[in-house]
């Protein structure tokens, strides 16, 4: 099954808001009567490079990729 352009565009604003949100639930726990210490630091660190760099190159991806470039993939 492929996806539209339309499709793929939705898939990547879809991820985009879902790193949104998750990002705002990972910076409440930073809050000054939250979560401190060098564990919370390093979760911090590794959402950032592990998580949220990773569901924006994913959306970055989709939005690079065309359905006539699939097509053509598969069809090749």
């Amino acid at each position: 099954m492929f996806l539209s352009n339309g499709e793929m565009e939705a898939a990547a604003a879809q991820i985009r808001g879902i790193s949104v949100g998750l990002d705002l639930a990972v910076r409440e726990l930073d809050l000054p009567q939250g979560w401190t210490g060098d564990d919370a630091e390093r979760f911090l660190l590794d959402w950032h490079e592990l998580v949220h760099q990773r569901l924006v190159a994913a959306a970055n991806k989709l939005d690079g990729i065309s359905f006539e470039e699939l097509r053509d993939a598969f069809d090749g």
